[in-house]
Formats: structure tokens, C-alpha cells, sequence
């Protein structure tokens, strides 16, 4: 009895319908045996990388680990990102990727604490990040004013923009972000005379990807 309650809070921790992620929950053994992910189709975006595989016909197989590592990296080295605990189940996303980056990725099928050999690492380079806003000027509208103006960002996916800015060469801060991809203007009311104050204007998209920063102006007052 004791063992057939240990198995299911076992099966419990690796079992999810769909994708799922687990990390460090499970140290697996290997089992030879086991059938290998072969072939995956891979789907790269910015900040997401989609994979997709052949049903696993193997009815000893519970799910399939999802392991990653930089390109610079070996196989052992790679780290468990996921889990998918379910035999039939076909897809799995990484949402913990950066844009215009290289990533190795390698999977094992599992089952009752053991798993596969892994399969042959796949070289996966994410989409670049949207490119910067073209224009920014600021401009003195009043002794204690500076206006900023830019141009839109020609992507519909873009609602933000967040204003930077660095006060007499000091570190780059956040000063405020702007609602709306036509919204092209910041007033800043924080200003001193004696001062050169610089802004950079970084745009970003509904779901938070972020564009490369936009070059600085400068203005002193």
C-alpha cells in the first residue's frame, strides 16, 4: 500500500494535460529502451519558441523532457526547462527566451523515473527585436519644458512607448511610458536651468516585446 501511495504522488508531480513546466523536481535515470524524440519542428518568434512532434506511439512513455542550453554549451550541461506529462500531447512553448538570441535544445521521452536518450540537440536563433523608433527630438518650450516628440512606430502591434532619460550624463531611468502607437509626444515638467538633460524613447508591443532603443537627444537649459 505504501508503495502504490508513493507512485501516485510521484505520477502526480509529472502529470499535466498539455504543457507544462517543471523544474528540478525530478532527477531521472536513463533507460535505453525508451523512444527517443526523433524529428521536431521548431517555430521561432521574439520572445517564444514553439516546438511540435510526432504522437509518441510507445504506451510504456508517460511525457517528454524539455531540455536547453546556449550554443556555446554541451548536451550535459543543458538544463531542464519543461515537462510535458502527457504521451499524446505534441507541442510545447518556451516563453523564457530574449529576441535575436541562440539557443540548443534537446528532448527525452520518460517514463516511472526514467528517461531516453536525448535527442540531437536542434540550434534554434529567435526573431530579432522590433527596430528602433527613427526619430526623437526635444525641444525648450518654456524656461522649465522640455517637449519630446517622435515618430511612430510603423509596427500596429506597438501601444507603448517608454520614455528614458539621463540627467547631466548620469545612468539612463525610466520617466514615464505613453499609451498608443500614434501617441508621439511627452511633456517633462521636471526640468531645471544649468542642466543637459537626454531621452531615448523605446517602443513596445501589446504582449511587452520590447523594440531596441531609439538614439538619444539632447537638449541643455
Amino acid at each position: 500500500m505504501k508503495k502504490s501511495i508513493l507512485i501516485l504522488w510521484v505520477l502526480s508531480l509529472i502529470t499535466f494535460n498539455g504543457c507544462g513546466a517543471i523544474k528540478g523536481l525530478m532527477t531521472y535515470g536513463t533507460d535505453p529502451s525508451l523512444d527517443t524524440i526523433s524529428k521536431v519542428h521548431a517555430l521561432p518568434r521574439m520572445n517564444s519558441v514553439g516546438f511540435e512532434w510526432k504522437k509518441i506511439e510507445d504506451h510504456r512513455i508517460h511525457g517528454v523532457n524539455i531540455y536547453r542550453g546556449n550554443a556555446s554549451q554541451d548536451t550535459q550541461s543543458f538544463k531542464r526547462i519543461g515537462t510535458v506529462g502527457n504521451r499524446y500531447a505534441t507541442h510545447f512553448v518556451d516563453t523564457h527566451v530574449n529576441a535575436d538570441s541562440t539557443y540548443r535544445y534537446t528532448f527525452s521521452t520518460f517514463a516511472f523515473g526514467k528517461e531516453s536518450r536525448r535527442s540531437e540537440p536542434i540550434e534554434i536563433r529567435t526573431h530579432p527585436a522590433f527596430s528602433a523608433v527613427s526619430f526623437v527630438k526635444a525641444y525648450k518650450v518654456a524656461p522649465s519644458v522640455v517637449k519630446l516628440l517622435w515618430k511612430p512606430h510603423a509596427n500596429s502591434s506597438v501601444n507603448t512607448y517608454i520614455v528614458e532619460r539621463s540627467v547631466d550624463g548620469s545612468e539612463w531611468k525610466f520617466v514615464s511610458q505613453v499609451q498608443g502607437q500614434l501617441m508621439a509626444e511627452y511633456i517633462d515638467t521636471f526640468v531645471r536651468s544649468g542642466h543637459t538633460y537626454s531621452y531615448r524613447i523605446i517602443a513596445q508591443s501589446y504582449d511587452k516585446i520590447r523594440a531596441y532603443r531609439s538614439q538619444a537627444t539632447k537638449i541643455t537649459l
